[in-house]
């Protein structure tokens, strides 16, 4: 699942305003790696997700604090130290190959000549191979373009089902293969409804999701149009990058958790498992959130690359041929908060090269309680506009997330994401929104 969090943390420093514009999620711990769901980050709170990058702008800038010097001496640049990226498995090795793609948009949808132009240009591009071949999926057998009737009413899941069974009925080409992929894309003002939350209304729980089609092995992805305010994305990218996500995942995992996925999260003891099955999620698509990569017009998110992780730098594919890669980690991926209590983590930054300052900024990902609250401080700082300030951290630079939870029952958890965010004042080079790096806390 997309979550439209991610769509709308675009964190658009890139651009003149830089501002942070983060959608309202849910608050539900359930929306987990269920039914592939790709969704926003489920969030603990409104105000907390649209914190510290709000009104940043770009003409700000750096207090380097003469006390916190840079870890990297001159020399030959090393990469910091920093906590080994998982390796997704294969699972019960389920996936579609040769996936066939259907791209379904419905009657009258003023953007159809341009997604059916996408679906022919992913079966074909260098982002497919990229993000596929370490998998096993090989080359697509091809590509079906279907219009249906209009949409006026918010589909269920149920209903999007059946709305694919009509559009495709009569037409041999779209016929289920057992390898068959159907990407519907709903028209605007249309709104897909979660089982378990109601209406998805303005994306406020996800972007796109992707679950099993029939019992024969086929599979099914839907993308919503989600609010542009705050994103720098046109609604063709925006569009783009939720189903090139949803398109990998349901792909390599068309049955979520028999394919290529780190598995289901434990909602009930999720510091057993790596927070990220809790948030964002342990699909191929959800562990390189934020990433992007443009090709023949078209805008697509990065997949993860198991090869690429095990060599310890970007672990999101396409490579970029000449952008480092930056991020920040913590040493372990859950911390223990007694109750009434705060618990420190110490985050390190870490680079591919020399590069200038990133800024960190704490997002709550998914969350037993609201009490929880969480704040990155650092010895640098990035200054913008109206003197607000943001912390900074560059490779072997120390930061520190504080958590606190002062009426969390026992049992409780949260999962915050801490986002490292180019910052262009600095000289940055980045194709990337941000990168996520997961931590976990919970009250035993």
């Amino acid at each position: 699942m997309r979550f439209s969090l991610l769509i709308a943390l675009a964190i658009v420093l890139a651009t003149a305003g830089c501002t942070v514009s983060v959608a309202t999620p849910s608050s539900s711990p359930s929306e987990q790696p269920d039914g592939g769901i790709e969704g926003g980050f489920p969030s603990s709170g409104d105000a907390a997700a649209t914190d510290a990058l709000s009104g940043v702008e770009a003409s700000g800038s750096l207090d380097a604090r003469a006390d916190a010097p840079d870890a990297q001496e001159a020399g030959p640049f090393v990469p910091a130290t920093h906590s080994p990226w998982p390796q997704v498995p294969s699972n019960q090795g389920v996936f579609l190959k040769p996936m066939k793609l259907v791209t379904i948009l419905s009657s009258g949808d003023a953007l159809a000549t341009q997604l059916f132009a996408f679906g022919d240009a992913l079966i074909a591009s260098h982002w497919w191979t990229s993000v596929t071949t370490e998998y096993g999926l090989g080359a697509p057998s091809g590509g079906v373009h279907v219009t249906g009737a209009a949409i006026t009413q918010n589909p269920d899941q149920t209903a999007m089902l059946s709305y694919i069974q009509s559009a495709i009925a009569g037409n041999p080409a779209a016929t289920p293969d057992g390898n068959t992929l159907y990407m519907l894309y709903l028209p605007q003002s249309i709104d897909a409804i979660d089982p378990m939350n109601g209406t998805n209304t303005m994306c406020k729980f996800f972007g796109g999701f992707h679950d099993i089609y029939d019992m024969g092995g086929n599979a099914f992805a839907v993308g919503q149009r989600c609010p542009l305010q705050g994103t720098g994305l046109t609604e063709i990218q925006d569009l783009t990058i939720t189903a090139s996500h949803e398109i990998l995942e349901a792909a390599t995992d068309p049955q979520p958790g028999s394919g290529w996925a780190l598995g289901a999260g434990n909602l009930q003891q999720p510091w057993t498992q790596p927070p990220t099955l809790i948030a964002p999620g342990g699909e191929l698509g959800d562990l390189c959130l934020g990433t992007q990569w443009a090709e023949g017009g078209y805008t697509y998110q990065r997949g993860w690359s198991n090869a690429a992780a095990a060599a310890g730098g970007d672990p999101c594919v396409p490579a970029y041929p000449s952008a480092r890669y930056y991020n920040a980690s913590a040493p372990q991926p859950w911390y223990m908060l007694a109750t009434g209590n705060s618990v420190t983590i110490p985050l390190t930054g870490f680079a591919s090269g020399p590069t200038g300052d990133w800024a960190l900024e704490t997002l709550p990902l998914s969350s037993s309680s609201t009490d929880f609250s969480g704040s990155v401080t650092s010895a640098t700082h990035y200054v913008g506009q109206g003197g607000m300030t943001v912390p900074t951290t560059n490779n072997g630079r120390m930061a520190t997330l504080t958590v606190s939870a002062p009426g969390a029952a026992s049992g409780s958890w949260t999962v915050f994401g801490i986002a490292s965010v180019p910052l262009p004042a600095t000289g940055m080079v980045s194709g990337d929104a941000y990168h996520l790096w997961p931590v976990g806390v919970y009250v035993p």
